[in-house]
């Protein structure tokens, strides 16, 4: 789907041009697709600012970028954030002038009904995670002669409603007989995007529309898809490097290193700098009290096995890839939490220092009082010099006191491409798996009051999670029990969504699903995890305010980071800001078009 972008397209920006010939057009058309790929696009910006943003994600504390995001006080001049915008909108541009090309070619009608639709399906797409991102944005369906032409801000339900109509159009145009293709849209596959956007108009209540009627239409397009898409057998193999041909792919990018134009950069944001021979910067990792909440759950049910998905979904072991050597010691792993780390110096014995989740009282939440008795518990012991005694490991300390560094955060392991090159990776984004869409149709059977077909849905997933295990089978994550009510299904389902897609391109906007509500789930676990609260808030932080490598608690106290108290931080949160760029330059928007809070 790159490769296109070397083409340089010629009608870009300019609405003389005519297709005549479907290799041109055909051509064109690739390119409407490779827009969505740049580091201005999924590439970097997008997942970046979704991941980094979403709630889940840790960053260092040193005033960067990715400290705004990951703090929930985006940086409204930001770099990722600007790109995110830019590149999205770059997708919408592109589409528009070829939608406005391909109409005026003398191509067959049925070559022009196709190519438009998928062009519409790409703006759609662009303007979907625009939407839900940004909420109300402004909205432009025709070519424009110029980079900075004013166009004023459309509010949510109008943009919702044109996403609507460009799918619909997708639909009806792209023919029945195209096969399925990774890096392009089919017909079943709009009807899948259909499905979803429907449903998260009935999500929040926030959102415009009849809740009735767009679970209706969510029910409606979502059975046209059942029986098209399967499970990929094992979840491991979704995220290896260039996945191509997975039953499971509804719609995903395609990269190479050797593109010229198409960057997969996400590597170089989520690896540690020596998991790889390939330069990585580590700036976005996973939370500690997300990473225990993923891990302990299983054993909190009573279960014996850990979901198989976890490994797939966190790193926190890898070989050293660049300096196989430290001081005349091997360094054959690099550890990060929930192992002791005191990386670069080889002389710890990592393999044992660490949390044993099976001994805690709340195999989620390691208490305080459980961390300073583990030395004295399990003997951990420093491996020091020959003829020096070794010193007990100070997992209290080193967990729950402020001392750290990169090594105490998990990394997010989906998108690490331990071949990548450089700074560009192979690995392809499927941005809609069939799991996904399981996991939707079940909330809407949930919703429409069958919770049978619900559970049911929730259930396959759990099932491929089980045979996942490196042994082909785990007992957890169990089936979900029969006696859920409506409630407690809705979100036993909205966790479920996140153990399968978290550090995923829409991982953003799945914490905000259901609005304030579910923003204020999320937040609120994290405020449970005592050694997040006492990593952030504890006596050594309040002596060393400015220390680097702290967790994020927001409290209910007003601090810096707002609170999961105050319904005017969350609702700040629900929304990304328009970029400061876009406001001085776009002579249409105002300062009062910014979204609330920013």
């Amino acid at each position: 789907m790159t490769s296109c972008l070397d083409e340089d397209p010629k009608y870009t920006m300019d609405q003389e041009v005519v297709f005549n010939s479907a290799e041109s057009a055909k051509q064109a058309l690739d390119a409407c697709y490779g827009y969505l790929t740049p580091t201005e696009g999924f590439g970097q910006g997008v997942y970046e600012v979704s991941v980094g943003g979403s709630g889940l994600s840790w960053a260092q504390t040193n005033a960067s970028e990715a400290d705004f995001y990951a703090s929930l006080n985006v940086y409204v001049s930001g770099d990722a954030l600007l790109w995110a915008w830019r590149g999205l909108y770059k997708a919408v541009q592109e589409s528009n002038a070829f939608i406005a090309n391909m109409n005026a070619s003398p191509l067959s009608t049925e070559i022009k009904q196709n190519y438009t639709g998928q062009a519409a399906f790409v703006r759609g797409l662009a303007y979907y995670y625009l939407s839900m991102m940004w909420g109300g944005v402004p909205l432009t369906l025709e070519p424009a002669s110029s980079d900075a032409v004013a166009t004023s801000k459309a509010d949510f339900s109008t943009v919702a409603s044109a996403i609507i109509v460009d799918w619909t159009y997708a639909y009806n145009n792209i023919p029945d007989a195209q096969q399925h293709e990774d890096g392009y849209i089919d017909k079943k596959g709009v009807a899948a995007y259909l499905a979803k956007i429907y449903w998260m108009l009935s999500c929040n209540p926030d959102l415009a529309g009849d809740k009735a009627y767009n679970l209706g239409q969510a029910k409606y397009w979502g059975d046209l898809v059942m029986g098209k898409w399967s499970l990929q057998p094992k979840y491991s193999d979704l995220f290896v490097n260039h996945v191509n041909g997975s039953p499971e792919s509804i719609f995903q990018l395609n990269y190479s290193t050797s593109s010229d134009y198409s960057y997969n950069r996400l590597n170089w944001i989520f690896a540690a700098d020596n998991c790889s021979n390939g330069v990585a910067y580590q700036r976005v990792r996973a939370t500690k009290w997300f990473h225990d909440l993923f891990y302990g759950k299983s054993l909190k049910d009573g279960g014996t096995d850990i979901d198989p998905r976890y490994y797939s979904t966190f790193l926190t072991r890898w070989a050293n890839a660049k300096d196989a050597t430290y001081d005349g010691y091997v360094r054959d792993s690099v550890f990060t939490y929930p192992h002791m780390s005191y990386s670069p110096n080889p002389r710890v014995d990592n393999s044992v220092g660490t949390i044993h989740y099976g001994d805690l009282a709340d195999p989620t939440n390691p208490s305080l009082e459980e961390l300073q008795k583990t030395p004295e518990r399990y003997g951990y012991k420093t491996q020091a010099n020959p003829g020096v005694e070794p010193k007990p490991i100070d997992m209290y300390g080193r967990f729950a006191d402020g001392v750290g560094d990169h090594q105490g955060w998990p990394l997010w392991k989906k998108q690490i491409d331990f071949n990548c090159a450089s700074q560009h990776s192979n690995n392809n984004i499927i941005l809609y798996r069939y799991a996904d869409f399981l996991l939707m149709m079940a909330d809407v059977y949930n919703e429409l009051g069958d919770a049978g077909t619900a559970r049911g849905y929730v259930n396959q997933v759990l099932l491929r999670a089980r045979q996942s295990a490196t042994n082909g089978y785990s007992s957890q994550p169990a089936d979900l029990p029969d006696n859920l009510s409506g409630t407690e299904l809705r979100e036993r389902i909205f966790w479920e969504r996140l153990y399968e897609l978290a550090g995923e391109a829409d991982t953003y906007i799945e914490v905000r699903r259901r609005g304030i509500e579910s923003l204020r789930w999320v937040l609120a676990k994290g405020n449970q995890h005592a050694i997040t609260k006492q990593h952030s808030e504890g006596q050594n932080q309040l002596d060393n305010p400015t220390q680097r490598f702290r967790d994020r608690y927001f409290g209910a106290d007003g601090t810096f980071y707002g609170s999961v108290d105050d319904d005017n931080f969350l609702k700040k949160n629900l929304l990304l800001p328009i970029p400061l760029d876009e406001l001085t330059s776009n002579e249409a928007l105002s300062s009062a078009d910014q979204n609330f809070g920013y």
